[in-house]
């Protein structure tokens, strides 16, 4: 998450996005807990500014991205007399203000963990097989928590006597194991984006459906990659996580609690409980590891743009969409005759990955396709809905050239991307979409059971 090449470009404005996205995030952490009619005015005066930086220093096929989508969204919202849902889907996208700072302090403040110098001892002894495992289950460990991040950890414990053959493999696997875990965890955009669009969904009822597709793209992947690594290997490779276990399962586990006691939605938990759990354990380290986490999470908030500026422009569309009165008409009479149930999260999942291959941010499909279904009456239980909207979005991740997952695990490994499109990725794509929709089908007739 963030693109460093920001930073060096116009350093300037990257100091000044840097210190705004500081005070906006302390705005919205104080705002969800004493809403304020004027912090919230001073709130979006500081998004829109950011917007404005952002729009100077993203990236060009972002900043036209971002112009199309809200130029679209406004002459949707001009031709149906919805003026008002441009304002509301901006008011909706502030949340994102505080989620992705949260996510940023939480990456710099495992950066500045020594439990990671402990997560690299003993890989030498892995065979390649085993390296490969310990890649996709390291990748997706970490990457629950740090997103892409994770893989500029991974890759220099692993690949670094890595032949040129031995480092696509591991990219390969780093990028799968990252995509499995936007299935379920809390701290991708995936989850919480997706959740916004359908109201009432509770975080942990996604987390849930979505632990179960990760099973299935976790097992797919060893047996279409490392087939032949044995039980003793497997969980050799494993053991060598063990120092993950405690910190990811403290902070998950803080997250959920927060979402169902005190009501929050999965974005607002994610925001409020990770800068705790971080001030709480840099306590721990001292005020060296404190201060070095400071830096980086402020240096981390000079590179955001081109995040902010796709979540910006997909909530408002959707917003946008779920407000016409034509959307709403297709949503409650004609497409539920056409299609519906089982057959309807086939076309989405299908839909979504192919636009991802395409290069279309699967955000901005699921901001269109989802408002529609979950409108009207087509025979998915809402938290399945969510959960087909982000399995499609980790899937598309896991083998569309043009997602941050892919990309990164090329930057990292240093390997061409165009060497992880591979046949046995396709086929592991492929057969992942048929498994976790049939496996989606099954938990919808379950969720629909009387």
């Amino acid at each position: 998450m963030g693109n460093a090449l920001l930073t060096g470009a116009r350093p300037g404005l990257a100091r000044l996005s840097a210190a705004l996205l500081a005070a906006l995030w302390i705005a919205e952490l104080v705002r969800i807990v004493r809403p304020s009619g004027a912090l919230s005015l001073a709130a979006e005066t500081a998004l829109a500014a950011f917007i404005a930086l952002a729009l100077l220093r993203a990236s060009a096929h972002i900043r036209l991205l971002f112009v199309v989508v809200v130029g679209i969204s406004a002459i949707l919202a001009w031709r149906d007399h919805v003026p008002a849902a441009l304002a509301h889907g901006f008011d909706r996208a502030q949340i994102f203000a505080a989620f992705l700072p949260s996510v940023l302090f939480l990456r710099a403040t495992a950066e500045s963990s020594p439990r990671l110098e402990q997560l690299r001892g003993g890989l030498r002894a892995l065979d390649p097989a085993a390296a490969r495992n310990w890649t996709l289950y390291g990748a997706h460990a970490l990457g629950s928590v740090l997103n892409v991040g994770a893989m500029s950890i991974v890759a220099p414990a692993v690949a670094r006597d890595a032949s040129a053959a031995q480092r696509v493999e591991l990219a390969s696997s780093s990028a799968r194991g990252v995509g499995t875990a936007v299935m379920w965890s809390p701290f991708f955009v995936a989850i919480g984006f997706t959740s916004q669009l359908v109201p009432g969904v509770a975080i942990w009822q996604v987390m849930a459906v979505g632990a179960g597709l990760a099973l299935i793209g976790l097992a797919l992947s060893h047996g279409l990659f490392t087939p032949s690594l044995g039980a003793a290997a497997f969980g050799s490779s494993m053991a060598q996580l063990r120092p993950l276990v405690a910190p990811i399962s403290i902070v998950i586990a803080a997250v959920v609690a927060a979402s169902a006691a005190l009501h929050l939605t999965g974005l607002e938990a994610v925001a409020i409980m990770v800068p705790l759990c971080c001030v709480a354990y840099l306590a721990h380290l001292g005020a060296d590891a404190a201060r070095d986490a400071a830096r980086r999470t402020l240096a981390s908030f000079g590179r955001l743009a081109d995040e902010l500026l796709i979540v910006a422009g997909a909530t408002i569309l959707a917003a946008v969409v779920a407000a016409l009165p034509s959307a709403r008409a297709i949503g409650a009479d004609l497409t539920p005759g056409l299609i519906s149930g089982f057959a309807l999260m086939a076309v989405l999942v299908a839909a979504l990955v192919a636009l991802g291959l395409a290069g279309l941010h699967p955000m901005i499909g699921a901001g269109i396709l989802l408002p529609a279904i979950a409108a009207g009456p087509f025979d998915i239980c809402h938290a399945v809905l969510v959960a087909t909207a982000v399995f499609a979005w980790g899937l598309s991740s896991s083998i569309s050239m043009w997602t941050l997952p892919i990309v990164a695990a090329s930057v990292s490994f240093n390997v061409p991307v165009r060497e992880l499109m591979s046949r046995r990725s396709l086929a592991f794509g492929l057969l992942y979409g048929v498994a976790g929709v049939l496996y989606l089908g099954a938990v919808n007739a379950f969720c629909a059971a009387p």
